[in-house]
């Protein structure tokens, strides 16, 4: 599609894919263990916060990356497998994020927010946060913006006296959080010559009490391309994915032969949605939570 720059933007043409309208509105996917074993980890004694803003207004090329990879484990080193953590009461997690921007041929504007923060986390904070708003508008033939972002988390543990864990003083004192191993991973694809395009992005699994949730969540809306004369219709294709493999124990030992964790859920959930044409509206949320929900198994003593 060739669209000629003016202040209004009045020359925009639409029509290289046709009129596929795609109508998608937020649906919300919620995947909360039972009696689930995924208490987060505590945050190291030296902790950081690193923290970016990028903006950018601009006809051209425009290219935005970004890349970031964090493991935390609540023992006294970073474990390779599971032989290493096998009788040590540790859990650990590992969470990453990436993301490209390449827009070219055309008028491009955006704003991003990142910040990733290693203290210890209350319900609805953030240990890792993105937020990022684009519009463009292709003023050349073969004119584009490709966008990818995508955000994993990994838990996994041993189990673990629940005293020292849980910040509740009626938790009884013989109480235990069961062997775990959970990953869900979401992100977005776009390939627009015009449009407007929003996505948040957000994790958090450090905190200093296990009663926490260990959340993910993921965004993204892609809408018309405002201008004087009106709201022009995105053009191109979108996508939006979850996925999600949870593994829970529901007792204190493993086969004491193969010191193999005893599992007592096995939940796997996967969903994908997209769309091609003349885009009026897509918008995709995904939301997954895990949490000790109790009541927590007891050893006698």
């Amino acid at each position: 599609m060739s669209v000629p720059y003016s202040d209004g933007v009045s020359e925009l043409k639409i029509g290289k894919f046709g009129f596929i309208t795609f109508l998608l509105f937020g649906m919300v996917i919620g995947l909360t263990g039972i009696v689930s074993a995924d208490p987060g980890d505590p945050a190291v004694p030296e902790t950081q916060v690193i923290s970016t803003v990028t903006s950018g207004d601009v006809i051209g090329l425009v290219m935005e990356t970004d890349a970031a990879t964090w493991t935390i484990s609540n023992g006294t080193q970073i474990y390779k497998n599971w032989a290493e953590m096998v009788d040590t009461d540790n859990a650990q997690y590992t969470t990453a994020y990436d993301a490209s921007i390449v827009a070219q041929g055309g008028h491009t504007a955006f704003t991003k927010t990142t910040t990733v923060d290693t203290r210890n986390k209350v319900t609805s904070q953030s240990n890792i946060k993105t937020q990022t708003g684009l519009t463009f508008a292709a003023t050349e033939n073969g004119g584009n913006v490709v966008g990818s972002e995508n955000l994993m988390l990994d838990g996994a543990g041993d189990s673990t006296p629940a005293a020292d864990k849980v910040l509740c003083p009626f938790a009884a004192h013989n109480s235990y959080i069961p062997h775990f191993c959970n990953i869900v991973q979401a992100g977005s694809k776009y390939d627009l010559t015009i449009g407007s395009v929003t996505t948040s992005a957000d994790d958090a699994f450090v905190h200093n009490d296990a009663t926490v949730p260990v959340v993910l969540n993921y965004a993204i809306n892609v809408k018309p391309y405002g201008t004087s004369q009106g709201q022009i219709p995105a053009s191109g294709s979108t996508m939006g994915y979850l996925k999600a493999h949870v593994q829970e124990g529901r007792n204190w030992g493993s086969d004491l032969v193969t010191r193999i964790p005893m599992k007592a859920e096995d939940l796997t959930y996967s969903e994908t949605a997209s769309a091609l044409g003349t885009i009026t509206a897509f918008n995709k949320q995904f939301g997954y939570a895990s949490q000790i929900a109790g009541p927590l198994p007891t050893w006698v003593d």
